[in-house]
């Protein structure tokens, strides 16, 4: 311990020679006696702190050890799959334990108090979390390799696109990515000339994408003559059986179909009058080849995007047609993907913001463990492995994937990661309170695929229906957020 008294000497001494008295002899007796009763304080005060520390300075002595802390608090949503992994990970690379509780989107959105540390959740829940208050920007810290002289700008603009798209909301960013699969088009044992003409029609006239459509489905239907009443029956069957994900998969296929439409320009709503523009006829004719789909490939346009792609890679039906991506997982169908000649990838996607994203919790008393977790989450080494789980986990542009042996699946990277340009956000219906709107989409698409006579009848009711939420949240509010939501808007 030092102790300095210079300046309290000089105080003394100075009082000292200001109330000298004549007699000399008296005064440096005075003198000696006041040195004494000085050094008497400066021992005392020695032996009340005590001059015996550890050699530890007081921040190490208060910095608590990663096994002392709390658990961090992990809210896993829709992604049940990573749990054990990102467990026994962790544990293999801290000390700190982990609290690991997995959950449903719409459990997430209703949760009372909001207090998780970390958030892994999907893309399309950001809008509403922001809204809500419940996460908080992105901390500088919580971005992976990020070097001293880097700006966190930088490292962001090194991400693709579609990166960038799913974790910035009006401007900012809220999220590390963890992935941003687009869904693409698979289809075996069909003529793909009229889809691979519609992409060629992307980025000029869009307004004649439904006759490649029609032109499409019109000789498919014709090749699948038989078994008509028995996919219709299993297509009912399984629309009575479908949960909440289910139909939110329904949703992210009737938007891809409008994304090759000039929907995709022009947007779900009028932002002018924050109108719902379900109505309007680049939607109508979405929901009906919607329908049109459905019916003839019940098994894929009803299951998740990777069992959907697989079952049309390894199908011996001899046609097949998915809206999905593939799976990370190499299995037996794999091989079979690879060998067959008539698999074909179409050479156009969306990202349906399905992709995994990790956030800070708002509440949270462990900022700176929880950027320590978010970079350790993000690294390459566990990107590696969360992707053998999930498909939905993407690699970092310079890592090595294990699936690039596979032909369809390099094919499908290569429009999956065909981003150079500015990614659309105008169909990503991910604003605040946008499961509400969803979920009314949701039940309107599976009205129009058991009644496709009624398609114009059931749209315009949808598009009234959201109107009606839109005013009960408050027009200026659902309007600031959905412009926020596609980057118009800070």
């Amino acid at each position: 311990m030092n102790v300095h008294f210079g300046r309290f000497d000089t105080i003394l001494l100075r009082s000292q020679e200001q109330n000298r008295p004549f007699n000399t002899s008296r005064n440096m007796s005075t003198k000696s006696m006041q040195k004494k009763g000085l050094l008497s304080i400066v021992f005392g005060l020695l032996s009340f702190v005590g001059c015996g520390q550890s050699s530890k300075t007081p921040t190490e002595a208060q910095e608590p050890s990663a096994a002392s802390r709390p658990a961090l608090k992990i809210w896993l949503v829709d992604a049940p799959e990573l749990e054990k992994e990102i467990a026994v990970r962790w544990q293999a690379a801290s000390d700190q334990s982990l609290k690991i509780e997995s959950m449903d989107s719409r459990a997430v959105l209703d949760r009372v108090p909001f207090n998780p540390d970390i958030v892994i959740y999907p893309g399309v829940l950001l809008g509403h979390l922001v809204k809500q208050d419940a996460i908080g920007r992105l901390p500088t810290e919580a971005l992976s390799k990020v070097e001293s002289n880097s700006s966190q700008e930088s490292v962001v603009f090194s991400w693709p696109v579609r990166w960038r798209n799913i974790t910035t909301f009006g401007g900012q960013l809220y999220a590390v990515p963890l992935g941003a699969t687009n869904l693409g088009v698979i289809l075996r044992g069909l003529d793909p000339t009229p889809l691979e003409d519609l992409q060629k029609r992307l980025g000029d006239n869009k307004s004649q994408s439904f006759e490649h459509w029609n032109q499409f489905l019109e000789k498919t239907e014709s090749s699948l003559p038989e078994k008509g009443t028995e996919r219709l029956q299993m297509l009912q069957e399984r629309l009575e059986k479908m949960n909440d994900q289910d139909k939110a998969m329904i949703v992210d296929r009737f938007l891809f179909i409008a994304s090759t439409t000039n929907a995709r320009s022009r947007g779900l709503f009028d932002l002018l009058k924050m109108e719902a523009r379900l109505g309007q006829p680049e939607f109508v004719a979405s929901a009906r080849i919607l329908a049109r789909l459905a019916r003839l490939f019940p098994d894929s346009m009803t299951a998740e995007p990777a069992k959907a792609w697989e079952w049309a890679a390894s199908t011996s039906d001899g046609a097949s047609f998915a809206i999905g991506w593939p799976n990370t997982l190499v299995n037996a169908s794999d091989e079979n993907m690879a060998s067959a000649n008539k698999t074909v990838v179409s050479p156009f996607a969306w990202n349906p913001c399905r992709g995994l994203i990790a956030s800070v919790g708002r509440k949270t008393k462990q900022t700176a463990v929880s950027c320590q977790f978010l970079v350790w989450l993000a690294d390459a080494e566990q990107r590696d492995a969360l992707r053998s789980a999930c498909p939905r986990v993407e690699l970092n542009a310079e890592q090595t994937d294990r699936n690039s042996g596979r032909e369809v699946y390099r094919a499908f990277q290569a429009v999956n990661g065909r981003d150079s340009r500015v990614e659309p956000m105008e169909l990503s219906l991910r604003m605040a309170n946008a499961d509400q709107y969803r979920a009314i989409l949701a039940d309107h698409l599976v009205s129009a695929i058991n009644a496709p006579d009624k398609i114009d009848e059931i749209m315009a009711n949808c598009s009234t229906k959201w109107n009606e939420l839109t005013a009960k949240f408050g027009v200026d509010n659902q309007r600031i957020s959905e412009e926020q939501s596609l980057g118009y808007r800070k």
